[in-house]
């Protein structure tokens, strides 16, 4: 691990000075120059975690390769975890990391992109009394070669109105990239911002948009798919989170 992060010795992330002490007893680095003391897990997910790397790296492979995800009582059982409260941090560390991991690349080319809603029926009683309980998100799916699709990202949305969605579409989708979308006004100034736009208005015949957005449809249904089946709804806070789960693990399904 160390070697794997300070491949060319270890450097104080502090000040940046390369002299240093190595205590065992406390397996940390000491800077000589500004005296602070570094782990090789500080900074990351693992940072003051009691739980053994083995079990991190083993729960991180089950959530990035399982292709339905799994549920934080499935890798209770196999990490053999005596407490819940602990593997479902970890499971939020996780996904912390995937999202910060994907928010580090942007899509191009030719991008479907909608507003979708996520969250679970509601009387409207409780519609009346509490207000939606569904957070709208931006879906946005780079199309590949040969009638193939590449990336998908999401974005939270506070309304679906064109001054949320175009900065949304800005911080995922590179300037010069084809956009395609529905009739929805929020799409319309795309080109103002330097995007070529590829629009879909079929009123009366929505099957026909449906076609021009097949992918987002795709996605969207898998989507909902994997949060009602493997986690049985997610709370509203936390939605952004599975969310990037969900795009993480898609986006390296061929480069686990």
């Amino acid at each position: 691990l160390i070697k794997m992060r300070w491949p060319e010795g270890f450097h104080c992330p502090y000040c940046n000075k390369d002299r240093y002490c190595f205590k065992p007893s406390k397996k940390v680095f000491e800077c000589y120059h500004c005296n602070k003391q570094t782990s090789v897990t500080s900074g990351t997910i693992f940072h003051r975690s009691k739980v053994p790397l083995r079990k991190w790296f083993w729960a991180i492979f089950l959530m990035s390769t399982n292709k339905k995800g799994v549920s934080m009582l499935y890798l209770q059982k196999q990490l053999n975890m005596p407490h819940y409260r602990t593997i479902w941090k970890m499971g939020h560390k996780i996904r912390q990391a995937m999202t910060q991991r994907d928010g580090m690349y942007s899509l191009k080319g030719t991008v479907e992109a909608d507003e979708i809603f996520i969250g679970g029926k509601q009387s409207m009683k409780t519609f009346l009394e509490e207000g939606s309980n569904k957070t709208p998100f931006l879906i946005s799916v780079e199309e590949g070669k040969k009638a193939s699709l590449r990336f998908v990202s999401f974005e939270e949305l506070e309304t679906v109105y064109e001054e949320h969605v175009l900065p949304a579409l800005q911080k995922k989708v590179d300037k010069g990239s084809t956009i395609k979308s529905d009739g929805a006004g929020a799409y319309v100034k795309a080109k103002k911002k330097g995007y070529k736009h590829n629009r879909s208005v079929y009123q009366k015949e929505p099957e026909k948009t449906a076609e021009h957005l097949k992918w987002v449809n795709m996605l969207t249904s898998n989507l909902k798919r994997f949060l009602i089946s493997t986690y049985h709804g997610v709370q509203p806070k936390y939605r952004k989170a599975y969310l990037a789960e969900f795009a993480y693990r898609f986006n390296r399904r061929y480069w686990p």
